[in-house]
């Protein structure tokens, strides 16, 4: 049965291979962001409702919540600009916090997060950014998807790694989204080795 997912950042790395997935999956995809519809032509563009919003702070964008089956929040900041006021706390995790809120007000019944692993010498306070947001969604009232990748590559990249802190594709990740998105049951949290095996 086709879906609508309503995906923030589908204009970035990551959130452009959940939309081709799930594009792919015969789902409707609408994206939610600052700039819109991204520059270029691939494909899968035309068959995406670019909306523009800006999840940091609430407003007219939660409407294109109604009626979703599944959000996606690919939203994240590996480096805070203070000149932008994009601190890791309000990007990593306020925005996080207004985008389950919007969820839970439209009763949508599925949320993907994107965290982090936890990479040997990242900035802790875009970690505990991290973790304090997916404490929060998992007491939610829809269903928590959260996937923790390392850093993420495009498939043309050679992975050979089994360190624990592998390099993982972007397309693994999203696929392993939509994997646990019709086979989880409960709450999930999907390390380096869930989302490559």
């Amino acid at each position: 049965m086709s879906k609508k997912v309503v995906i923030f950042g589908a204009n970035g790395f990551l959130g452009g291979e959940f939309a081709e997935q799930f594009i792919e999956n015969g789902d409707s995809v609408v994206s939610v962001s600052r700039t819109g519809e991204p520059l270029g032509n691939k494909s899968w563009y035309s068959k995406v409702d670019w909306k523009v919003g800006n999840a940091l702070s609430k407003g007219f964008w939660t409407q294109y919540l109604k009626d979703a089956d599944v959000v996606v929040d690919t939203i994240g900041e590996y480096q805070e600009d203070a000149n932008e006021d994009l601190t890791f706390r309000k990007v990593n995790y306020q925005s996080a916090l207004n985008i389950a809120d919007a969820a839970e007000e439209n009763k949508v019944p599925i949320f993907i997060y994107i965290s982090a692993d936890d990479i040997p010498g990242a900035n802790e306070k875009y970690i505990s950014t991290k973790r304090d947001a997916e404490e929060n969604l998992n007491k939610r009232n829809f269903r928590t998807i959260i996937l923790r990748p390392s850093r993420m590559v495009t498939d043309d990249d050679v992975v050979d790694s089994d360190s624990p802190h592998r390099s993982i594709p972007a397309s693994m990740v999203a696929l392993a989204g939509l994997d646990a998105v019709d086979n989880a049951k409960e709450n999930v949290i999907l390390g380096v080795n869930d989302i490559d095996s």
